[in-house]
């Protein structure tokens, strides 16, 4: 393809898009949760407290419900805080005193009472990310369940609403009404003027199963978008899944141009190991964390404009007996209680920066890789040394106000 991407009239190449070319003829092999990883050592080790009190942003949230559902009734998520959700909760406000970063909360589904209330069980959140916009059909219709209540509440105390725009996961609806010139302005203007009747603060696009072939498209269309957002002083936010390729795209986005045509990139930095992955792992181990990180800053995205997108959640894995594997996700503060629950102890590893527990079923065992305080640490020093924009936490729907107080008290004692 092109090494040139236009923009109102303008050029540009990055030095990276253009080694990704002259390395088009080697196959590059991809980091996947590796521990082959080596922390640069002009990194110094960050302790929690000292990486939260550096660090801008954070998620809040306590997973404690975070697909409950999906959890054997005998072993429902205890009540109890957990470690990790007691040093995110905590990590707020540091942060609220020492950074001015952005700390973004995704909604997946809530009532306005319900969001309302998430507010004001997380202090020190900069801005929240309701899924209220969905594309609706191949015309360039969209689908608008805006709360005003929710926004007039966010703003009235500080808190900015980017609201969330998706494409349902739908392919070939997505290339449809990207492909064609007319209908995706209708898709624009359409959007836009939500924002604008709505009085939103931003947009976050989160278009996710795009074919490869939309790239170019997709990256026009953000630009259309943008074009028209930005005179109003609406931000524009991209989601992207990590790729990591050294020094290469994949897929439909195109990094550089993608960052060069709105103001923030959000890597989704979890699912390493998805819901239907025959291959157990870690959701989000801190090497493959760090990768995503480095290929998007090595692609052409300003540190400046990427906000590493955190997981509040971990996957069992359940290996049968023939073999086969199914996996179930839950809230990282329903961990403990179910590892004690089956009297499994924990281990940990260093290498990939999470912690792992294996006990055995009926049916063959189960295995968990999941996040401690170290592996929060280490993620936020990245945020750190790398200067990024900040972090957005996948979900804000989980946080427990109980748990917040506590751990606000013992942040305090330990500061004082």
């Amino acid at each position: 393809g092109s090494l040139m991407f236009l923009d109102g009239g303008g050029s540009w190449q990055t030095a990276a898009r253009l080694e990704a070319a002259n390395l088009s003829a080697i196959e590059v092999s991809e980091l996947v949760g590796t521990e082959t990883y080596t922390k640069p050592a002009s990194r110094a080790p960050h302790s929690l407290l000292r990486a939260l009190a550096q660090t801008v942003k954070l998620p809040f949230a306590n997973l404690q419900n975070i697909l409950s559902s999906q959890l054997p009734a005998a072993l429902a998520p205890a009540t109890q805080p957990s470690e990790t959700q007691s040093s995110l909760l905590s990590s707020l406000y540091t942060w609220q005193n020492a950074t001015k970063k952005i700390a973004l909360g995704w909604i997946p589904y809530a009532t306005p009472s319900e969001t309302v209330q998430m507010i004001k069980d997380n202090p020190g959140i900069t801005v929240i990310s309701p899924k209220w916009l969905s594309l609706s059909s191949n015309t360039g219709s969209v689908s608008s369940s805006v709360q005003s209540s929710v926004v007039s509440y966010a703003h009235a105390h500080g808190v900015k609403v980017w609201a969330l725009f998706d494409n349902q996961f739908d392919a070939s609806l997505t290339h449809k009404v990207l492909q064609n010139v007319h209908t995706r302005l209708s898709l624009v203007n359409a959007v836009v003027q939500v924002a604008k009747t709505n009085h939103l603060d931003g947009l976050n696009v989160d278009f996710e199963n795009v074919q490869s072939a939309d790239q170019t498209a997709f990256t026009s269309f953000i630009q259309e978008l943008h074009q028209q957002l930005q005179p109003l002083h609406i931000t524009l936010s991209v989601d992207i899944t990590p790729d990591i390729v050294f020094l290469h795209d994949n897929a439909a986005f195109f990094h550089a141009g993608l960052a060069s045509v709105c103001d923030y990139i959000i890597v989704m930095a979890y699912d390493e190991h998805w819901g239907g992955d025959q291959t157990p792992g870690p959701v989000a181990d801190v090497p493959w964390v760090t990768s995503a990180v480095y290929d998007l800053l090595d692609t052409g995205v300003p540190s400046d404009k990427l906000i590493l997108g955190l997981p509040f959640y971990a996957r069992f894995w359940h290996i049968h007996s023939d073999g086969s594997v199914t996996s179930q996700a839950v809230a990282d503060g329903a961990v403990a209680g179910i590892l004690q629950a089956h009297h499994a102890t924990s281990s940990w590893n260093s290498a990939l920066g999470v912690a792992y527990a294996r006990y055995p079923k009926s049916d063959g065992y189960e295995e968990v890789w999941y996040e401690t305080t170290d592996t929060l640490a280490r993620k936020l020093a990245l945020v750190n040394d790398e200067q990024l924009a900040g972090t957005a936490v996948w979900s804000l729907s989980l946080s427990d106000k109980q748990t917040w107080s506590t751990m606000i008290q013992a942040l305090r004692q330990t500061l004082s």
